[in-house]
């Protein structure tokens, strides 16, 4: 008998599942050397965007007041970097410098009066500038309200793109601010008049060590300057574009009570254990069982499901004796709760048990903020206070961040039968 279990045991040991993160550990030691070896910037470029998307920020006393301890904040903070300020207006395919920061308080800087031309917004031009060369990349920042012409963010991320291959990295300080006009789409179309919270966003490249630096002290002056700290998110793009992969820790039904969790499966005629399987959950679904939930936390957020907005891909994982596809597998939603994923996955009662893998290639995962911010739904009544384009506009400059091969943002694999 017990030779009958130690062979039963060893029989066991030998039914592994395929592992579930695979890829390279990001980042790699080839950015992590490059980004080191970028010298320091010897002065920060500012650009402000001279659109009249963004008059409104001057359009009462609270919002100038704000928008002014914006701008301080950026002075301040480049001043305690020991960085000189060269301000530009950028708009209309060009930049132009100006004597001083605080001009962009001046509503004429975005009506285009006086000694301002009105422009359409144009932020490739402040990247497009010279100071670019081999192994140097300077220190540059644009404020604006990110709300490209048509929707284009194309000319803008291939105006970054030449930046990060010399080592340079990106990160983003974004604000909600009092804000009192016209919001405009991306196709320039009005979807409100009145007061706001308008997003404002600081767009950042350079050496990484003084950008962290820089941004984090803007935030801080700004903060002291009197805009609220619960009204700005700061992401380095370095950081979450090669966070570890994050796993699935948890596994719940659709409904709750639809599933069994933690139990073997046999899948094409092996019988699997969650023991000898790392990062896999197991779940056996009951007839009335719609599907599963997969989260990397432990526990599952409340909060409203994201529509599958094709971020999260599934696939179903190779298994000897089975090598079928997803069978009607299908990503139902997801959630972002601060920096956790749940995933949402249909199963039809007609699909064979399988194992599946939900994941998120690096440079595709936002972070919750982006979401929360982003206009998806120009009827929504938040609209006004969220940003066009902003997840498309992310997810593509943080992918300037992820070195090729390397393991995905996410990957949440499950074992099923029913």
């Amino acid at each position: 008998m017990a030779a009958a279990v130690a062979v039963l045991i060893s029989g066991c040991s030998r039914a592994q599942l395929p592992s579930c993160v695979t890829g390279d550990p990001a980042p790699t030691s080839a950015q992590l050397k490059q980004w080191a070896a970028l010298p320091s910037a010897t002065s920060l470029d500012l650009a402000i965007d001279g659109s009249g998307s963004m008059l409104g920020l001057t359009g009462s006393a609270q919002a100038i007041s704000a928008w002014k301890g914006l701008i301080k904040g950026v002075t301040l903070a480049a001043a305690a970097n020991g960085l000189p300020v060269q301000a530009q207006r950028v708009g209309g395919g060009e930049s132009k410098t100006f004597n001083g920061a605080l001009e962009a308080a001046d509503p004429c800087f975005f009506k285009g009066c006086g000694a301002f031309n009105p422009v359409s917004s144009s932020l490739e031009s402040l990247w497009e500038a010279p100071g670019l060369s081999k192994g140097k990349a300077p220190l540059r920042i644009a404020i604006s309200d990110l709300e490209a012409n048509d929707g284009d963010i194309a000319k803008l991320v291939a105006s970054i793109r030449p930046h990060v291959d010399q080592g340079a990295v990106i990160g983003v300080l974004a604000v909600r601010l009092p804000f009192s006009g016209k919001v405009y789409n991306s196709q320039g179309a009005v979807i409100h008049i009145g007061e706001a919270k308008r997003p404002v966003y600081l767009l950042a490249t350079g050496p990484r060590s003084q950008l962290h630096s820089l941004l984090t002290d803007v935030r801080t002056k700004a903060a002291l300057a009197g805009v609220p700290t619960d009204t700005m998110q700061l992401t380095f793009l370095d950081e979450q574009a090669n966070a570890p992969s994050l796993t699935a820790n948890s596994v719940a039904g659709i409904p709750t009570d639809g599933i069994s969790a933690g139990l073997p499966i046999r899948l094409a005629g092996t019988t699997y254990s969650p023991a000898g399987a790392l990062h896999y959950q197991f779940a056996k679904l009951y007839p009335k069982g719609e599907g599963v939930i997969l989260s990397s936390s432990t526990s599952f957020p409340s909060g409203q499901e994201q529509p599958d907005l094709s971020l999260v891909r599934l696939e179903a994982i190779a298994l000897p004796g089975d090598s079928s596809g997803l069978n009607g597998l299908s990503v139902k939603g997801f959630q972002m709760s601060g920096q956790e994923l749940s995933v949402a996955i249909r199963i039809p009662a007609a699909s064979p048990s399988k194992a599946l893998r939900a994941f998120v290639p690096r440079g595709q995962l936002p972070e919750a903020w982006w979401l929360s911010w982003n206009r998806l739904n120009p009827s929504d009544k938040k609209a006004h206070d969220q940003s066009d384009g902003l997840l498309l506009m992310l997810t593509s400059l943080s992918k300037l961040m992820v070195a090729p091969g390397t393991t995905p943002a996410a990957s949440l694999c499950l074992a099923f039968s029913h």
